[in-house]
């Protein structure tokens, strides 16, 4: 992204967040049994209302937002999310982007998540262990598109890049439920 490139522009103009990460690894939490029904259901709803749980859960009113509200402050319920289908909002290509780095310094990491975070096609970026260093994920519009935004990166990191291996999503067969591991 150039200085040139509205883009650009609009994300200079957005104001950075404190930096939050999505998974933390706080101080263990153990949810009771009530606990797994609301999170159950709001797995597969996050739109239910409070009503609703209670109903389905036979837990009451206030006692589900009193636990609803401990699960978010625990760090449990990280926050609700509605899952977009990327293909029928003109993002056909869905792809994987592993990277595995060398030559990094912790200004150059921070160069590069810094880019990851703000870049709009860039949906997902994960630090991780094991032959690749960073996942990220990249919705774009068509093969053109999707080859722009790897170009992109590869440039502005070329000196910490070492290799990349994409993998493009073709059907989704699971995304399932976390709560079905609470014991």
């Amino acid at each position: 992204m150039t200085k040139k490139n509205p883009t650009y522009k609009l994300l200079k103009k957005k104001k950075r967040k404190t930096e939050e990460h999505l998974i933390t690894y706080a101080s263990l939490f153990k949810p009771d049994k009530k606990d797994k029904k609301i999170l159950e259901l709001l797995e597969k709803n996050a739109r239910l209302s409070i009503a609703d749980i209670s109903r389905k859960t036979g837990i009451q009113r206030d006692s589900v937002l009193y636990r609803i509200n401990k699960l978010k402050e625990k760090k449990v319920i990280r926050y609700f999310h509605t899952l977009l289908n990327p293909a029928v909002l003109g993002y056909p290509i869905y792809s994987f982007v592993n990277l595995t780095l060398h030559n990094l310094t912790q200004e150059k990491e921070k160069s590069l998540i810094g880019f990851l975070k703000v870049h709009p096609n860039i949906i997902y970026v994960a630090k991780t262990t094991g032959k690749w260093d960073f996942t990220i994920n990249i919705a774009a519009k068509n093969l053109n598109h999707f080859d722009q935004i790897m170009t992109e990166l590869r440039m502005k990191f070329s000196k910490i890049i070492k290799e990349y291996d994409t993998s493009s999503i073709i059907q989704e067969y699971k995304f399932d439920s976390m709560a079905e591991l609470i014991e």
